[in-house]
Order: structure tokens, then sequence, then C-alpha cells
């Protein structure tokens, strides 16, 4: 086959699978909305060149609001539970998470997302938000999900 060929199948088969499925973001979107879980815990930690990072911060949701929260952070760092509660306060819904996410892959110059294949949510995200800067990578991780009654 020639190479326009190739080319032009190649960029069919790629439109035509976005069309079928959508996106793996929207579609894992649509999965963790499809679970209807209103009561849930889970533990976030944010590695970056920034503060409050290594921080591992626990977060009991329902019905969208925080209803309680846990800050552990290594002793020798001695990071203020508050502050680092207030600096993550980004991502302490798995909705707000779904929301970085979006605004990362739309705005950063590279992203890796990996999901949970049973409930959907974001596992583990990398973000560079601009390539030829250094110090302005983050890495978050999702863990300790459970659903709750």
């Amino acid at each position: 086959m020639k190479p326009k060929i190739i080319s032009f199948i190649f960029a069919l088969v790629l439109m035509l699978s976005a069309c079928a499925g959508g996106s793996e973001f929207q579609q894992n979107r649509e999965k963790w909305e499809g679970q209807n879980l209103d009561h849930y815990r889970f533990t976030v930690v944010l590695s970056c060149f920034c503060p409050f990072a290594g921080a591992e911060v626990t977060y009991e949701v329902q019905n969208g609001q925080v209803v309680n929260e846990s800050v552990q952070s290594d002793p020798d760092r001695q990071i203020d539970p508050a502050q680092a509660s207030e600096f993550y306060q980004a991502y302490n819904t798995i909705e707000k998470v779904f929301d970085y996410v979006e605004q990362a892959t739309n705005e950063a110059d590279e992203t890796m997302i990996e999901y949970d294949p049973a409930y959907g949510f974001p596992t583990n995200i990398s973000v560079d938000w601009i390539k030829e800067a250094t110090d302005d990578e983050q890495y978050l991780t999702l863990s300790n999900f459970e659903p709750l009654p």
C-alpha cells in the first residue's frame, strides 16, 4: 500500500474508535458516575516540588461533601496537618480528581492517567504542565478506596 493510503486508514480507524466509545477519560468518568456511590473513603498522596508533597490524606466523602479527613505525614518533614488539608482540597473528592484530570488533559503538555478497573476513578495521575520546565511535574496517587454503607 502507498504511504498516503496507510495514513488515511490509520486516521480513519482512530476517528471511528473515538466516535464509537468516546475517550478513555469519558468512559471512566461515566463508569464512576454509574456506580452512584454516595459514601466512600480513599487516600490521596501528591508528589511534586511543593511544600506538602508526600502527605497522605484520607477522606471520607458522603453526598459529595468531605465528612472526615485524616492527614498523615512523614515525621521528619513536620507538615502542619491544617495546611496540608488546605493544600489538598482540590483532590478531596473523586469528582474533584476527575475535574483535575480534565483540566490537566486540556492544559498540560503531557498527562498519563491510570484508572481503577472496577470503579473507573483515576488511581495514578502524572502531569507535566510544561515539558521544558523543571520542577512543575505533579504525581497524584489514589489508594485504599472503599465504598461505605
